[in-house]
């Protein structure tokens, strides 16, 4: 094991759970789990009898080790002591991956636990830091243990620094979750740990992870030193993880592989160069590898769907309307309804994940709760609305990861995205059924005040388009990186005035806002504003704006009419830096403080005819003319 102790358990508060964690575990894989107060070493109790799928977990140990026999000092009760045994791969090529895909794991747990930024160091460490910018310390080390006969057993050995303060700790290169800040109980730790050990080896004899691994270790890139079991030194820089797992140096003979058993330490070597092998890598960025990584990328698809979903791939079309108890076309309509392309009959493409929500929406119309043709229609509501958000979160991730809007997507950041998306994923459903709910309870009070008790088609709005001044130009100027840069800008600059005002922002293209207010003072508010973020913003154009007012049909989410189309027409010809509006608006604007409005010649709009449209100002900027 990778930590030790050497105090008793006297004055420790609290103790490792056992009927919970076997509780909590009873129904995982996991379901033989033993915990004890105080141990020697848990790898050594398990490979007594090494059968899969054990757990012992230990409050204590008095004679735990690391590899190559290294001991740490934990107090009892501080830290995590716990031994897993689990299949080894079937393919004896891939076993030098096993502490490195347990690392994986580990750190997995840890990130669904905290927000901590962690890497792996090859081969065994997790590392924290502390706080961001920091120095990297370890966090946990690996053991693994393995057996021999026909089905051979690979005993895991996690230590895991939890509640231990500085002065507990055995070296200043080693920290805890407490002092970084992440306070969690060991209980939920283990089981973590434990449920992402699981799904882990079900990747083993597979590169699935492999790439993960690469994306999180901070020992590539770097320019190391390595010392061999031969008293031999070798040098330079960390560039790749070989399919046997061995770390593999760029020397001046060419590429080198280094397997565990022959490494004694591996050291990042100083450099006075200041070059890129010189700086520390953060864990989330890439190193470029020394050849094309070998990823299988269906299987790394597979896999990711099955995390977010939470069942694999194992039906065909047919299953899923069987298991669901719905005849194929109305599987196929719903399927549809939400934007998927049909599956073939033979296509396994279906898991348990799509029976349980055809099986819902059937239960919701045989219930008389919606008929088919609205199920079908809120369906595809879902279906538009969350495979915009599913790219814009993508997208918006692979910028963070990358550290720039990018149009070039590699292999390496396209699995370190995704990755960080599936990882966020379970943490970000709540907001999204949040979100849902309050944005339906808004949608409710604005039908309950546009009710009225004459027959009228529509309700009435101040509408309003807002574009950038010469954007067409800046498509031709910009690179792809700094156009979806601006885009972005302006689209959050948009959401947040306009909601700051108690509009709804109606929908963005590329250049546009279409923005609507129940009132005239609301609209002009917003509209004032945006010209005015737009100025005091170096890096946004000029901003010009249209607005009209009246009756509009509100329809699934967008609006349209004569009154959309008046603003549309008005943004066209409204000059920079100005708010044009029809006379209507002007009408209403003019008794509002602080604002002028000002009429200007009468002009002719495509489509809509003769209009004398007004400019408004706010009375400290009013030009001079006839109001």
């Amino acid at each position: 094991m990778a930590w030790c102790g050497g105090s008793s358990l006297s004055g420790v508060s609290h103790f490792l759970d056992g009927g919970l964690l076997r509780q909590r575990l009873s129904t995982t894989t996991w379901h033989d789990t033993v915990v004890r107060s105080e141990v020697g070493s848990t790898n050594e109790e398990l490979l007594i009898d090494p059968r899969p799928w054990r757990v012992l977990v230990a409050d204590h140990q008095t004679t735990g080790r690391g590899r190559l026999e290294r001991s740490w000092v934990a107090p009892a009760g501080t830290s995590i002591a716990m031994s897993a045994s689990m299949p080894l791969p079937q393919d004896a090529g891939r076993w030098g991956w096993v502490p490195l895909l347990v690392g994986v794991a580990v750190r997995r747990a840890l990130l669904q636990l905290t927000d901590l930024e962690l890497g792996l160091k090859w081969p065994n460490d997790v590392l924290a830091r502390e706080q961001p910018g920091r120095e990297w310390r370890k966090i946990a080390g690996i053991l693994c243990n393995a057996t021999g006969g026909s089905h051979p057993v690979v005993v895991v050995g996690v230590g895991l620094n939890v509640h231990q303060t500085a002065a507990e700790l055995p070296v200043d290169t080693a920290t805890s979750l407490d002092l970084c800040g992440a306070h969690v109980s060991r209980e939920d730790v283990v089981v973590a740990v434990l449920g992402a050990l699981a799904e882990v080896e079900k990747g083993w004899d597979t590169a699935t992870w492999d790439d993960r691994y690469r994306s999180a270790c901070v020992t590539l890139g770097q320019e190391v030193r390595i010392q061999l079991s031969e008293g031999e030194v070798a040098r330079g820089p960390a560039v790749d993880i070989d399919r046997m797992g061995r770390l593999v140096l760029q020397t001046p003979s060419g590429l080198v592989p280094h397997a565990v058993g022959d490494v004694v330490h591996v050291r990042r070597e100083p450099t006075s160069t200041g070059g890129q092998a010189g700086r520390e890598r953060s864990a989330g960025t890439m190193a470029p590898p020394a050849r094309e990584s070998q990823l299988d990328r269906a299987a790394f698809v597979d896999s990711l769907e099955a995390r977010l979903m939470g069942y694999p791939r194992t039906m065909r079309r047919s299953d899923v309307g069987d298991a669901a108890q719905v005849s194929g076309d109305e599987a196929s309509k719903f399927w549809r309804a939400l934007g998927f392309a049909n599956a073939r009959d033979d296509d396994v493409v279906f898991s348990e994940a799509d029976v349980q929500a055809l099986s819902q929406v059937d239960k919701i119309v045989r219930d008389g709760l919606l008929d088919e043709t609205t199920a079908l229609g809120l369906a595809r509501a879902l279906g538009r609305t969350t495979d915009r958000m599913g790219m814009w979160s993508l997208q918006l991730v692979t910028d963070m990861v990358s550290g720039e809007n990018i149009a070039e997507v590699d292999s390496q950041l396209a699995h370190v995205s995704a990755e960080r998306v599936v990882d966020l994923a379970a943490r970000l459903e709540p907001l999204l059924l949040y979100a849902f709910r309050r944005n339906l309870g808004v949608a409710i009070s604005r039908l309950v005040a546009d009710s009225e008790p004459e027959t009228h088609i529509g309700v009435v709005r101040t509408v309003g388009f807002a574009d950038l001044v010469s954007y067409t130009r800046l498509v031709r100027q910009l690179s792809e990186r700094e156009l979806g840069a601006l885009v972005l800008r302006f689209e959050a600059l948009a959401a947040d005035v306009v909601s700051q005002h108690g509009g709804a922002v109606v929908k963005m293209v590329g250049d546009e806002v279409l923005f609507s207010h129940p009132n005239v003072e609301g609209a002009v508010n917003i509209a004032f504003d945006l010209l005015q973020a737009a100025e005091l913003d170096d890096l946004m154009p000029q901003m010009r704006v249209g607005m009209a007012g009246g009756r509009v049909l509100a329809r699934l989410g967008d609006i349209y009419g004569n009154t959309v189309n008046r603003a549309s027409r008005l943004t066209t010809v409204a000059q920079p830096g100005t708010v044009l509006v029809d006379p209507g608006v002007a009408e209403q604007a003019q008794a509002l403080p602080e604002v002028v409005a000002t009429s200007v010649d009468p002009i002719e709009l495509r489509g809509i005819g003769h209009m004398e449209p007004w400019v408004l100002t706010r009375q400290a900027d009013a030009p001079e003319g006839r109001s």
